[in-house]
């Protein structure tokens, strides 16, 4: 506590005699003193509780049991070092490795021939000359990506009795206009799979297909392929229950800027994933 002397009670000390002034000296350097001493304890205290701040702060993957998922988007972050072992062998393919080169095929899908004119030594006009050979050539490449519109017509006939009958469409032509299971089934594939964002994933498939498909649209498609795989998920379970050995982890995971837990059970032919909310 820190006292508050007005100047009158100072004067009054002072009236008081030598002996009064020293005793409220005395006590003012004693009371300073316990200032002190909290201070110095109110700051040991706070040193410590920010070392061990620190200590959490700096854990990650790397230097703790933590889980990549935990670790901050830091300034700099020391570099992976790889538990590879250098081989000594030469970069790029082995000798007997079997490479992945383009052959030519004996059925193309399109045919040109490129004809000789004239003799390149003397300059004689061959048109009516017939090739002996061909040197062939092939170039694989995929064919123009358009927008195939297949239109579903349902007959409409009178019966004799006034009765109006209307055809049945398909089950999946549900709509005056719809998107067809393979433009939508790709649209999955390239954000499920490929991890490349709705937004990007619509103005991919416009600039390649050029079809205006909507985040909304993919987002249903999404939808209706987890309905359609429920059966396979639960076949993937049943298998894995009746599997001698099955490979187990889980690391942490963000959803929604949340912590989960994303649970694996695995074999060499089958995987299945799950996600539970982490709970700390």
């Amino acid at each position: 506590m820190v006292l508050n002397i007005t100047r009158e009670q100072i004067l009054a000390v002072y009236e008081a005699g030598p002996e009064a002034v020293i005793n409220l000296i005395n006590r003012i350097q004693a009371e300073n003193q316990k200032i002190i001493e909290l201070q110095a304890a109110r700051i040991s205290e706070l040193e410590e509780r920010v070392k061990s701040l620190e200590v959490t702060l700096n854990k990650n993957s790397s230097n703790s049991s933590k889980p990549p998922s935990t670790d901050t988007l830091a300034r700099e972050k020391p570099n992976p070092k790889s538990s590879r072992i250098k081989s000594g062998k030469k970069v790029g393919g082995q000798p007997g490795h079997v490479g992945k080169t383009l052959t030519l095929v004996d059925n193309p899908d399109k045919t040109i021939v490129h004809e000789v004119k004239k003799c390149k030594n003397c300059g004689k006009n061959l048109d009516d000359k017939m090739a002996i050979d061909y040197d062939r050539r092939q170039v694989f490449d995929i064919p123009p990506v358009k927008i195939y519109v297949e239109e579903h017509k349902a007959e409409i006939k009178k019966c004799s009795c006034g009765c109006i009958n209307i055809a049945d469409f398909p089950e999946e032509v549900k709509f005056s206009v719809q998107y067809g299971p393979r433009i939508t089934s790709l649209a999955v594939y390239l954000h499920d799979y490929q991890l490349i964002p709705y937004d990007r994933c619509c103005e991919l498939l416009s600039d390649v297909c050029g079809c205006e498909i909507s985040p909304s649209t993919l987002i249903k498609a999404e939808n209706t392929c987890f309905e359609k795989l429920e059966p396979f998920e639960a076949e993937i379970k049943k298998l894995l229950s009746q599997s001698p050995v099955v490979h187990f982890d889980e690391t942490g995971s963000r959803v929604n800027g949340q912590r989960y837990w994303l649970h694996v059970a695995s074999t060499s032919q089958m995987t299945y994933y799950i996600l539970t909310f982490r709970v700390l």
